[in-house]
């Protein structure tokens, strides 16, 4: 099932633009109002897609913590995994999958024939058992996508969802061959943080051509640097905004956290989005990564990187 993701899409009379636009639009409409995503996502014409798994949630402490969706659109029998980021109310979802970091699991926890040095953090592999724990009428993710047997899948999130997606779609790949099964697969990860090690960014490179572009992030936002690279997030909105208290004693705490596990972000199939510095009056350092890290954000990044008529 390694197939290179370049050659994953159904047709290649649809511009390629189409995805990364679709694909940020479905993260997007995973934060809407739980009951409404699905008339959402059906309501979207120019998607051309209807959820056909969940959407399902894991509700914890009163608050959402982990929620997917599966849509489909009939027109190039292609379904996507989507995979919603962390809500802002859910302090069990900060704690225990985006911020736990500070220890690492072996990928093969996950993936039996993973390499024995492909490790990601604890938060990631909590995150993708949580979504493993989701059912809807009855079915799993994995089981739901084992009967529809695809041809073409796709795995796509932001934020907490672009964390999780990478090690989605390299689980999927693995347990849907294991039925041999041997549809198509791609991924979009949208302002994804680190998920794991240096040898799981070989093994998933290993999956899919690794010059496809399916790591997208803002140059702006401070989310991609979390946890190989502090020192931009330092000077990320200098001089126009300052850093300084009590936002660096935040990120000391987290890289202090994460520090020894050698999390690295993926070195290939990165697309930088250049964003631009907002600073609207009376902004604080914290508001200004707020929205250089939004979800809606991102759809504006990606349609002036994709152009895409919708």
């Amino acid at each position: 099932m390694n197939t290179p993701a370049d050659q994953s899409f159904a047709s290649n009379d649809d511009s390629y633009n189409y995805y990364p636009n679709a694909m940020i639009t479905l993260s997007n409409l995973a934060y809407d109002e739980f009951g409404q995503i699905a008339n959402q996502v059906d309501g979207t014409s120019w998607l051309g897609q209807t959820v056909v798994w969940g959407p399902q949630q894991i509700v914890k402490e009163d608050a959402s913590e982990s929620l997917a969706y599966i849509a489909y659109r009939a027109s190039k029998n292609e379904y996507t995994v989507v995979i919603r980021g962390t809500e802002l109310d859910s302090w069990d979802a900060w704690a225990t999958e985006d911020f736990d970091t500070h220890k690492t699991e072996p990928l093969t926890n996950l993936i039996p024939n993973a390499p024995a040095g492909a490790r990601i953090s604890q938060g990631t592999y909590n995150g993708i058992h949580d979504l493993n724990d989701l059912v809807s009428n009855g079915q799993t993710i994995v089981e739901f996508l084992q009967q529809a047997n695809p041809p073409y899948l796709y795995v796509t999130g932001h934020s907490l969802g672009g964390t999780l997606t990478p090690v989605m779609y390299a689980y999927l790949l693995d347990v849907l061959s294991d039925s041999n099964r041997t549809q198509p697969m791609a991924l979009w990860s949208f302002a994804g943080l680190t998920p794991g090690n240096g040898d799981f960014n070989v093994y998933l490179d290993s999956l899919k051509n690794p010059e496809f572009p399916w790591r997208l992030y803002n140059t702006l936002d401070i989310a991609p640097n979390c946890w190989g690279n502090q020192a931009a997030i330092e000077t990320i909105y200098s001089p126009t905004i300052p850093y300084g208290e009590p936002e660096k004693l935040v990120i000391d705490l987290l890289f202090d956290r994460a520090a020894g596990n050698g999390y690295a972000q993926p070195p290939d199939g990165g697309v930088p989005l250049p964003g631009t510095i907002q600073a609207e009056s009376g902004w604080r350092w914290a508001d200004e990564a707020a929205y250089q890290h939004h979800s809606t954000t991102y759809e504006g990044l990606v349609l002036q990187a994709y152009p895409w008529t919708t």
